[in-house]
């Protein structure tokens, strides 16, 4: 009776030790710090100039979606775009501040790569927040704020604590940076993503 027992827990942990060994490190995604975050988090680096960020999109909404007790969170970076991309960072967090952030962002994805009409200044910027529902004078009392000049060093300093160099780049919990090039699929992305939820 012991031996049918024994065998019967054995077969019930060989799915979950296959399931642990699925994504390793080094493959799927890599190890960037050594303490993760306390909470569930889900960060992206991003840059609206990004083609692959903008195609990448509709997967961070499904994520959020799928994950509702994660935070999923998004740092624009500066290095991308040239003299626009300092701008289009200040625009996102403008935007946040603002409370727009759902409503800007898929305007101003659309905005650079499917029209094909790329913002030249923070003059243009204003307009397509103005064209969206927001106060023109709203817009003036925010984007050289304190407050945002506080979000932009913010954002620069993640930027440089994980060494973004790409984008879209995913970090899970401030400890494990994914290796998109190795996950293949939408499928396998949000699994990767849960498994380093839960990962030590």
């Amino acid at each position: 009776m012991k031996k049918l027992i024994f065998a019967f827990v054995t077969m019930l942990l060989v799915p979950l030790a296959h399931a642990a060994s699925e994504f390793q490190e080094g493959v799927e995604y890599t190890v960037v710090s050594e303490v993760p975050s306390s909470k569930p988090e889900v960060t992206e680096f991003f840059s609206y100039v990004c083609p692959h960020c903008y195609s990448f999109e509709p997967l961070m909404d499904k994520l959020a979606e799928r994950l509702p007790d994660a935070e999923i969170n998004k740092v624009p970076v500066a290095f991308l775009g040239r003299d626009m991309g300092p701008v289009l960072q200040r625009a996102y967090g403008a935007a946040v501040l603002l409370k727009v952030e759902d409503k800007i962002t898929p305007v101003m994805f659309d905005r650079i790569h499917r029209q094909k009409k790329m913002p030249a200044s923070i003059d243009d910027v204003k307009d397509v927040f103005v064209a969206n529902g927001v106060d023109a004078k709203d817009f003036d009392g925010v984007v050289n704020s304190f407050a945002l000049n506080g979000m932009i060093a913010k954002y620069d300093k993640l930027t440089d604590k994980f060494k973004i160099r790409g984008t879209p780049t995913v970090i899970v919990r401030g400890k494990y940076e994914l290796n998109m090039g190795e996950i293949g699929s939408e499928d396998r992305f949000y699994r990767v993503v849960e498994y380093l939820l839960s990962a030590d």
